[in-house]
Order: C-alpha cells, then structure tokens, then sequence
C-alpha cells in the first residue's frame, strides 16, 4: 500500500514517508476534537462589546477595513446578488488563467483575491438593507460552483483526478449534510462547529498553491490530506444530523420537554 501510494504521487520515500505520518497525525488529531465536539457541551460564547467573542485586535481591524470597503460598495449602484455572481465570474476567469499560465503561486494569490471579493455580497446586503432569503441560497450555489470549478482545473492541469474527485465529492457531502438536516429539522446554521468547512478548505488550498514552487509535494500532499478530511467532515456532520434529530424528536414527544 505504501510503494502504491508513493507512485501516486510521484515522490521518493522520504516524501512519502513523511505524507503518511502528517495525514494520519492529523486524522487522529482530527478525531480527538470530533469526540470533544459531539460530547463535550460549549458554554455560550462571551461576546465583547464592539467585536465578535474573542476577537483580536487585528481581525477587529482587518472587519473595520472590509466593512468599510463594504459600505462604499454599498453606496454604488450594485446589487448584493451581483456582486455573488461577479465573485463567480472571478474564480472562473482565475481558473482559466491557470490553464494558460499554470503557475500554482500566481493561481493561489489570485484566488484569495476573488474569494475576499466573494465575502462582500453579506455585508454589502446588510448595508443597504436588502438581506433576502434567495440571496442566501444564491450565495451557497455560487460557493459550491466556485469548489467545483476550482478542483476541476487543478484536476485538469495536474492530471491528478482521483484525489480532485475525493475533495469534489467530500466538499459536496459535507454541505449536502448540513442542508439534508435542516430539511428534516431547524437548524442553526452557525452550530456546526465540524472539522473543515469552507473557509478551512480553500484557506489549505491555497496556502498549498503558493507554497508548491518551493515544496513540489505541498500540493499533492494537501489534496490528498483535503481528500481525507472532507469526508471524515461530512461523516461528523452524518452523527451530528443523527443527534440533533433525535433530540428534536425527544423534545416533540409528549412529556419529552423538561
């Protein structure tokens, strides 16, 4: 199994070696918070005034800065939807770029520009008061289709389309599963506190794009490491839908409220 996946991914076996054990250190790490998640109860979060709980000064600065960008976005005549689809626009463009170019430090950049752009389209809808339920779910869409895009070119350009499926497939499960439940039952959208949601995701995938000219095996290894990690996330995400079902369930039977 293991000359099996050392010619995977094309690396000696000092590489290798080293892939497996920082994969599996980090799936058991993984595990112990998932335990701690589901079984361990969280005080409510104390909430500084001004600021969101525990925020350093620097993100108080860098929201500073975006939510006034985001008012001056807000003031031009721009929609919040439109602004959701130019984010689109923007990773798609990126992703074309990358067949021509096929410079992973340039991609990865780029990349971080348009999502940071993508972020602007909540605050831009709070700010001119036009917050509507279709622009959330426009805002989900347009997310999946930016992965989608995203894995499809690295798929392309590395020739690599085994692992880029696994991320494809386990990014998709791990927001089917959140969405699935909230059919079933409410939800709180915020009260999933799994291991790799959509931030985390594109933050290692580009952190791995813009170190891959001088570690060759960074983005391989993060793929495969995204591989893994996305589906134990929606795994978790399975047992936490089965918990709160049940609790919801408990609670709806007479003499199930206490």
């Amino acid at each position: 199994m293991f000359d099996a996946f050392q010619q995977l991914i094309m690396a000696d076996a000092g590489t290798t070696l080293f892939l497996v054990v920082y994969i599996g250190c980090l799936a058991t790490l993984y595990g112990i918070n998932a335990i701690y998640v589901l079984g361990v109860p969280k005080p409510p979060a104390r909430i500084r005034r001004g600021g969101s709980a525990g925020a350093s000064p620097i993100q108080l600065a860098a929201k500073g800065a975006i939510t006034r960008f985001a008012h001056w976005i807000a003031s031009q005549n721009i929609t919040p939807n439109q602004i959701t689809l130019v984010g689109l626009v923007l990773v798609a463009f990126n992703c074309a770029l990358f067949v021509y170019h096929r410079n992973t430090f340039f991609f990865g950049t780029s990349l971080i520009v348009a999502y940071l752009f993508d972020t602007l389209d909540g605050v831009v809808a709070r700010a001119q008061g036009k917050s509507t339920k279709f622009g959330g779910y426009l805002d989900a869409v347009v997310d999946r289709y930016q992965e989608v895009i995203t894995y499809l070119v690295l798929g392309w350009v590395l020739d690599q389309w085994l692992v880029v499926f696994l991320v494809i497939t386990g990014s998709m499960l791990t927001s089917y599963n959140k969405a699935r439940a909230a059919i079933e039952i409410a939800v709180d959208n915020k009260g999933w506190p799994d291991l790799l949601g959509k931030p985390a995701r594109l933050f290692f995938l580009c952190v791995a794009l813009i170190g891959d000219s001088n570690l060759p095996w960074l983005l391989t290894g993060t793929l495969w490491g995204l591989a893994i990690m996305t589906h134990f996330t929606a795994l978790q995400r399975i047992a936490r839908a089965d918990l709160l079902i049940k609790q919801a369930e408990t609670a709806g039977k007479p003499g199930g409220e206490h």
